[in-house]
């Protein structure tokens, strides 16, 4: 019987035996708890990164007071630059903010920022695609990357293809996430559209230990562990991470494990962290299905089988100095490896297997100056960075007579970084008592090269040089401490990665995610110019507006295309396309009581010249004319939500998402019907009492039927295999529920 709205599926939950895998580490993690030294009362300096303490379930809840913002090199400390001298549009969320919504990973706790959209083409919760601004960040190869991602430093763009595998990012771990939009200086190379800095948490002086335990629709479990303090002049920090997922598909469990420890010291002017993760997961991806079988069972998995599973090692250095009170120096050194598998079910030719194996270490260098310049304030930031990525590549085709190595390829990676950004106020009380004029300059070199070899004698090595120059400038008008306003110009840019530079042309078509196998001609880096204006204002003491307008023009973008009746991909140039838009965002307090967010985003990301590109839509090619919308690309989007404190122990709290249609992936000329705009509304509640939580939280309350993904591709099990749409279902009204205690 045909359904158009997907079953109810609440009741699927199992029992919570606690694996093995988890105790072990839980154990030896309380053990080392006892023999701890008890935590010296005093209080320590501490660095604006790691001043502010989430507070105890047991505390009343309190006025949102926002956090001040700061703009921070890709760091754990952060730059003492006010918000009135930040030629940009932030974002800044607190640990808080980032698990009140209990996110399976960090797209899920920034999808209620302004302009933030996700897509699920792999059909898993733990690997979505997240765009903004037109900029995809996302696990999956073959997208315009153009977000970077960092975590306490270390870039975890991956060096294959710049994807970021969200699955292994310590969500539970945070202390704070910024969203820097626009091309950064700091940053570096792949901050086309936007940078994403995380900050994990560190020991405070006060002992801390939360466990927490969640379950929910689908057989979801979760057991978390934190815990933290200090003996002078060290602090310590441990958290841990199980979780498994049955899935709302068939076939589509997933397992979680994670394991992040930090040691710090803070004394006199040094400020350093020592940390190690060990992430270990595997991850069912039921996919798309043809839109016939969307409404007749959602539930169901094409091609059964696909997985990703990586193993992650990972070592931080981080250090601060204060060298006087106007000179800082800071460093950052780090090791990270990481072995992944994934394996393809393909209907219609053979399996895929792709092994890759990603070491990568390097630092960075940095040093800041505060002082005055001919009697005006200025901050002055110089700093450089090297990396060396190795990676190797081997793709295995399987089918019943056995298996074949149909790649093997290996990179070296050589990557070097130079900038300096100067920010100086102009003026000081020029209209009236707090005004100020800030002037901001900045620029960046960026090197890349890569040594590829074919290790199979064939024509896929070579060796390829990547550089350039990009410059920043910017000017903050503020009026007073609550009006504010900015205007700035940067470029960005993003040299072709390692599977990109092997599968560049239609003579060297790479079935599924694998290394190329032919000759490629040679792809351009991408760059990205902005123009930006804004504003932020305060005009009720309970009340933030920001708002900005922007257009990004990018040349020589990289393009995943796939030829007709295939599942392959290649990579090409195409000319120029643009991004621009508008962002508007209210938050607002109301004492005690009720808490709120509207925010509404404005998006056009569009072809600006004639192209012609290969589709999996016969017959096989399409022009694309001038105008015409990117596939995936929403243009409007509108997010609101509510939070209220009827008592100071209890919150309820409810937000709705609105997302206007998209075209399908492969209808670049826009020839198709897109998919529809969609409506989803999310319900939650928690209580306090002394060190305890509870939550609970109801995903797609009012069970609507939606995709927010879709693509075309050849269906083998039709005669013919023809080319249809392809479309992945959202998850049906689900629950989550879970207890927590502080120690």
């Amino acid at each position: 019987m045909n359904k158009t709205t997907p079953a109810v599926r609440i009741g699927r939950w199992t029992t919570w035996p606690l694996p093995v895998v988890f105790l072990t580490p839980l154990l030896a993690v309380v053990g080392t708890l006892a023999l701890a030294p008890a935590t010296n009362a005093q209080s320590m300096a501490a660095s604006p990164a790691t001043e502010s303490q989430e507070p105890t379930a047991a505390q009343p809840a309190k006025t949102v007071e926002l956090p001040p913002v700061v703009v921070t090199a890709p760091s754990p400390q952060p730059i003492p630059l006010p918000r009135s001298s930040i030629p940009s549009a932030i974002d800044t969320l607190t640990s808080k903010e980032v698990l009140d919504v209990h996110p399976h990973v960090l797209p899920d706790s920034l999808e209620n920022r302004t302009g933030i959209t996700l897509q699920d083409e792999q059909g898993t919760p733990y690997q979505p695609d997240l765009t903004l601004r037109g900029f995809v960040a996302s696990p999956v190869t073959g997208l315009p990357q153009g977000i970077s991602v960092f975590r306490d430093g270390v870039r975890l763009n991956e060096p294959t293809v710049e994807e970021v595998n969200w699955d292994l990012i310590p969500l539970d771990d945070v202390e704070s996430i910024q969203i820097i939009r626009g091309p950064s200086v700091l940053f570096g190379r792949n901050t086309l559209g936007a940078a994403i800095n995380i900050v994990t948490r560190r020991g405070q002086e006060r002992f801390e230990m939360t466990p927490e335990a969640t379950g929910g629709s689908f057989g979801q479990q979760d057991y978390t562990l934190r815990l933290g303090g200090a003996f002078r002049p060290f602090d310590y920090y441990v958290g841990v991470r199980y979780s498994h997922e049955v899935g709302w598909r068939d076939d589509s469990d997933a397992r979680i494990g994670r394991a992040l420890g930090k040691i710090g010291i803070r004394r006199g002017g040094l400020d350093a962290t020592v940390s190690y993760q060990y992430s270990n997961d595997r991850i069912k991806e039921p996919g798309s299905l043809p839109a016939s079988q969307v409404n007749v069972d959602p539930t169901a998995n094409f091609t059964a089988g696909d997985f990703f599973s990586p193993v992650l090692n990972m070592g931080v250095i981080n250090a601060r100095y204060a060298v006087t009170d106007q000179v800082k120096v800071e460093a950052n050194a780090f090791v990270r490896e990481l072995d992944s598998e994934q394996f393809n079910v393909n209907l219609s030719g053979p399996n895929t297997r792709l092994l890759n194996h990603v070491l990568s270490a390097g630092g960075r260098l940095q040093a800041s100056h505060k002082d005055s310049l001919l009697g005006r304030d200025n901050l002055l930031i110089v700093g450089g960075e090297y990396t060396n990525n190795y990676v190797t590549s081997r793709t295995f085709e399987e089918d019943n007579a056995g298996q074949e190595l149909a790649a093997n390829l290996k990179d070296s990676q050589q990557v070097w970084g130079a900038y300096v950004q100067d920010s100086l106020t102009l003026l000081r009380d020029f209209a009236w008592p707090g005004s100020s004029l800030v002037f901001t300059a900045a620029g960046r070199w960026d090197y890349v090269s890569h040594h590829i070899t074919d290790l199979l004698g064939g024509p896929s090595g070579g060796d390829f040089t990547f550089s350039r120059f990009n410059p920043r400038v910017g000017i903050n008008v503020n009026l007073s401490e609550r009006v504010g306003f900015y205007a700035s110009y940067g470029e960005g840019f993003r040299a072709p990665a390692f599977l990109e530079l092997t599968c560049a042309g239609p003579g060297a078509v790479c079935p599924g995610l694998q290394a190329g196998v032919a000759q490629d001609p040679p792809l351009n880096p991408v760059v990205a110019k902005t123009y930006e204006v804004g504003t932020y204002l305060r005009p009720l003491p309970w009340l933030d507006v920001d708002a900005s307008l922007y257009r990004t023009d990018v040349s020589n973008e990289i393009f995943a295309v796939a030829p007709t009746g295939t599942i392959g991909v290649f990579f090409q140039n195409i000319g120029a396309t643009r991004r621009q838009g508008a962002e508007f965002a209210l938050r607002g307090r109301w004492g005690r009581t009720l808490e709120g967010y509207v925010n509404y985003a404005f998006t056009e990301a569009t072809f600006q010249q004639q192209v012609v590109l290969a589709t999996s839509l016969p017959p096989g090619t399409e022009t694309v004319p001038a105008g015409s919308t990117m596939p995936l690309m929403p243009q409007h989007r509108v997010n609101f939500g509510l939070a209220w404190h009827p008592w100071s122990w209890a919150t309820i709290s409810a937000g709705a998402t609105w997302v206007s249609s998209q075209f399908l992936r492969g209808d670049d000329a826009n020839t198709q019907a897109p998919l529809p705009a969609y409506w989803v509304t999310n319900v939650g509640f928690s209580a306090r009492w002394r060190g305890f939580e509870a939550f609970a939280k109801i995903n797609n309350a009012l069970n609507n039927s939606y995709q927010t993904y879709g693509a075309f591709a050849p269906d083998a099990r039709l005669d013919g295999s023809p080319v249809v749409r392809f479309l992945t279902p959202a998850p049906p009204i689900n629950v989550v529920g879970g207890l927590r205690y502080t120690f």
